[in-house]
């Protein structure tokens, strides 16, 4: 008597929480059954074009990005430009010691000087021979010499005239001047450096035209072709977005990221600089007069999703085949017309022939 009277408790509580289950699953089973409405949302479905588009970041590329190398070996006199700064086509960047050929080109100007007198002189002493043989009062084989040391004097003239041009060659050339109009990457110089034929001296990026390079994963790279159009935004150009075409793919994967990367020239780039960060959206596909709902419209169930569709003060499941996903909306590959009111908010606590009572009903967000 006292184990029952210890355990009696023990029944009662049990007792009340098998009341309150039957309870619940009677609430279930009348919601199920019809017997009370259950609030909901509804939607009109939309049929629209939808667009597939595959999104990235990546990174703005100059088509023209050239190493300066000194063509004249000196002492580097002056640096004009630092890193960062924008420069223009024929700008003067640095220069070069040009003492050494200063000397050079006198020389050269004199050695001129020198071979234009024996040259003269060589051509009256050529015309006096050729009287005085006319005379038969020289030999021939005095104005032969006279014709011969002529026509050395006149050549070696030819090597000066050329060797003075190398000079002012290399006198233009100790100038650094900027070959396009860009801004300047990279500065190798400073002023007092001694530089070599040949040593890098400025890296520059062309502002015209820019490439657009667009990494994707390989998991897409067959949605990927030339041709397709491209949209570009940066930081650079807040509220603006510049459009260009895919008209290059890497040949071959990224070995380390396994990507595919495009490039898309851009015709009209603005405010865009090289090696600035963007982020890129391509349009792989269109899919023509797709069905759309609210993604809360569609419903998990056991071995399927379901939507709702509502008739009346009555709801039927149609099991659905899902697509793409957009702002919030699902496509619907199979299952509905697009003709039809779904249930919303609520949809989650319905079942097929549920009795609905609708409230606050949306509408289907207009096609963009």
């Amino acid at each position: 008597m006292r184990r029952l009277r210890v355990n009696l408790p023990v029944a009662v509580l049990l007792g009340v929480l098998l009341s309150a289950c039957g309870s619940d699953d009677a609430t279930t089973s009348e919601l199920n059954a019809g017997g009370r409405a259950v609030r909901i949302s509804t939607s009109r479905t939309e049929v629209k074009d939808l667009q597939i588009w595959l999104e990235s970041v990546g990174q703005v590329h100059s088509v023209s990005a050239p190493t300066l190398a000194a063509e004249v070996e000196g002492r580097i006199t002056m640096v004009a430009v630092d890193a960062g700064e924008s420069i223009e086509r024929g700008q003067l960047l640095a220069e070069t010691d040009t003492s050494t050929l200063l000397l050079q080109r006198k020389a050269a100007e004199a050695g001129i000087e020198r071979l234009a007198v024996h040259i003269s002189n060589g051509v009256r002493r050529v015309e006096r021979f050729e009287k005085l043989s006319v005379k038969n009062l020289s030999s021939q084989t005095q104005l032969d010499d006279a014709r011969e040391q002529l026509a050395a004097f006149r050549a070696d003239y030819k090597a000066a005239e050329a060797q003075l041009s190398i000079v002012n060659d290399m006198m233009s050339k100790s100038r650094v001047r900027a070959p396009l109009s860009g801004v300047v990457q990279h500065r190798f110089i400073d002023a007092g450096d001694f530089v070599k034929r040949g040593q890098a001296l400025f890296e520059i990026s062309g502002s015209r035209p820019l490439q657009a390079w667009l990494p994707f994963p390989e998991t897409v790279a067959l949605q990927i072709q030339i041709g397709q159009t491209v949209l570009i935004k940066s930081p650079l150009t807040r509220g603006e977005v510049v459009e260009g075409t895919i008209s290059q793919l890497k040949p071959a994967i990224g070995p380390g990221s396994r990507a595919l990367m495009t490039i898309t020239d851009i015709d009209m780039p603005g405010k865009l600089r090289p090696e600035a960060t963007i982020t890129g959206k391509v349009l792989v596909a269109t899919h023509q007069n797709a069905v759309m709902v609210p993604g809360i419209s569609v419903v998990r169930r056991p071995g399927t999703s379901v939507v709702y569709v509502v008739n009346g003060n009555r709801v039927k499941a149609h099991p659905v085949t899902t697509g793409h996903h957009e702002n919030g909306r699902v496509e619907i590959l199979s299952g509905l017309t697009g003709s039809e009111t779904v249930a919303v908010d609520g949809a989650s606590f319905l079942s097929d022939g549920a009795k609905v009572k609708t409230q606050n009903s949306k509408t289907a967000e207009p096609a963009h």
